[in-house]
C-alpha cells in the first residue's frame, strides 16, 4: 500500500501536518505485517511507527530523513537548521511559488521559476508550510536498535547537484544518515548521480537493489522462524 501523508496526495486536509501524527497513520496502517520503506519527513513517520509496532515490521527503509537531531553538531546541519528556520513554518498568506523557492536555496539549490509545480505538487507543499519542524523530532533509537527487523538507511551522494548545495545539503542529510545507521546498528546505502530523491535514480538500480534487500530480508526472517 501506498500512503499519503495528511494533508497530501488523495489523504484529507489536516490543521498541520506533525510527524508524530504520522507515526500513529503508519503504525496503524501496518496490519499483521509489513515491509516499511519512507522518504524525507515520510521517513520520520516510519522510524517513529516501526518503534511504536516492531511485531509488524518486517524491514524498514528510510531514505534521507531529515531527524537532524541525531547530528545537531555537525556543522551543515546546524547551518541548514538555521536557513530552515528562516523559511517555515510559513506565515499564513504566503506564496507557494515563494515559499518552495526559498526552501531549495536553503538546501543550496538553485531557485525554481514561477509556475512550474503541478496542483499536486502545490497541496502538499501548503501543507508543508505550516509542518511541525523535523529538528524537533526525537527518535528512539534504543528501541530501534533493540527490535529484531533489518533497517537500511538510504541517501543521495548529492554529486549532481551545485556545490553549494552538495557542501551543505549533501553533507547534512548524510551525516543525519550516517548517525543514525550508526546507532541503530542499520545498513546503510548510498546512491550516486543522486540528491534528496535517490528512489528516483533508476540509472543507478534503487529498485533493484531495493528489491534484494527485502528479499534477504524475508530470508532471514523466515529462517529465524
Amino acid at each position: 500500500a501506498l500512503l499519503d501523508r495528511r494533508g497530501m496526495g488523495s489523504s484529507p486536509e489536516v490543521e498541520r501536518v506533525d510527524f508524530e501524527r504520522d507515526g500513529d497513520d503508519i503504525a496503524d496502517a501496518l496490519g499483521d505485517g509489513a515491509h516499511v520503506v519512507g522518504h524525507s519527513y515520510g521517513a520520520i513517520g516510519c522510524l517513529l511507527a516501526a518503534a511504536r509496532r516492531p511485531e509488524a515490521v518486517r524491514s524498514l527503509v528510510v531514505i534521507e530523513p531529515p531527524a537532524f537531531a541525531l547530528a545537531s553538531d555537525v556543522p551543515a546541519v546546524a547551518e541548514l537548521v538555521r536557513r530552515l528556520r528562516a523559511v517555515y513554518p510559513a506565515p499564513p498568506g504566503t506564496d507557494v511559488d515563494r515559499f518552495y523557492a526559498d526552501f531549495c536555496e536553503a538546501f543550496g539549490l538553485e531557485r525554481p521559476d514561477p509556475g512550474m509545480l503541478s496542483a499536486d505538487d502545490e497541496r502538499s507543499i501548503r501543507a508543508s508550510m505550516g509542518e511541525r519542524p523535523p529538528w524537533e523530532a526525537g527518535i528512539p533509537l534504543g528501541a530501534l536498535a533493540s527490535a529484531g527487523f533489518t533497517t537500511l538507511v538510504v541517501s543521495g551522494a548529492w554529486d549532481d547537484t551545485p556545490e553549494e548545495a552538495r557542501e551543505l545539503g549533501g553533507r547534512a542529510m548524510n551525516a543525519v544518515c550516517d548517525a543514525l545507521a550508526a546507532a541503530t546498528g542499520a545498513q546503510r546505502m548510498t546512491f550516486a548521480g543522486a540528491g534528496h530523491n535517490p528512489q528516483l535514480a533508476v540509472h543507478a538500480g534503487f529498485n533493484e537493489r531495493l528489491a534484494a534487500f527485502l528479499d534477504a530480508a524475508d530470508a532471514t526472517s523466515t529462517a529465524a522462524r
